[in-house]
């Protein structure tokens, strides 16, 4: 896949099949993402990504991370709008594959009101890696709220992804 500076993707993802009926296709994920090519080892990527306690030094998304390197931790996130938190999310871990792929689970799942699936990609290229965050909106209200979150999520997706690649380039420097 050939990943460009700030790609986004936007579809609806059907989980159902056509004879599953509306309420299946009340609560298809909706899907928002940004992509980035970066030029470093996904090991090194994959350091950073995952060390929580750096976030406040460079990431503009989420301020603060708390939790468990590992799949089924509960994590708290501190989001961030405008260099400023703005909401809390606790999240359960659903993937943890060390240099490849980061998933975590957070919303209001009972009685199926909204849930949001985040997960991280790392893909080796021959000039590094291609990095896609990518978050899935399911449940009842995803159709009403996916058009106000899309742009949201994309726009703070490539501000992180940006921030992450430049964190990378700022470690690698110093190791040199």
């Amino acid at each position: 896949m050939t990943v460009g500076k700030g790609k986004v993707d936007n579809r609806t993802a059907d989980k159902g099949s056509a004879d599953k009926g509306a309420a299946d296709k009340e609560t298809a994920g909706r899907i928002s993402s940004a992509a980035i090519a970066i030029p470093a080892r996904a090991g090194m990527v994959w350091s950073v990504l995952t060390d929580l306690e750096s976030y406040p030094d460079w990431n503009p998304f989420i301020r603060k991370a708390e939790g468990q390197r590992r799949a089924g931790a509960r994590w708290r996130l501190e989001l961030t709008r405008n260099g400023r938190s703005y909401r809390t999310l606790r999240v359960q871990v659903t993937c943890w594959e060390p240099g490849r792929r980061l998933t975590w689970r957070s919303g209001i799942a009972t009685p199926h009101l909204i849930t949001g699936t985040h997960d991280v990609r790392i893909t080796e290229t021959r000039q590094g890696v291609d990095l896609v965050q990518a978050q899935t909106f399911a449940g009842w209200l995803a159709p009403v709220l996916f058009p106000w979150l899309r742009a949201r999520a994309q726009a703070r997706f490539a501000e992180m992804n940006a921030a992450l690649r430049d964190e990378v380039a700022r470690r690698t420097a110093e190791m040199a």
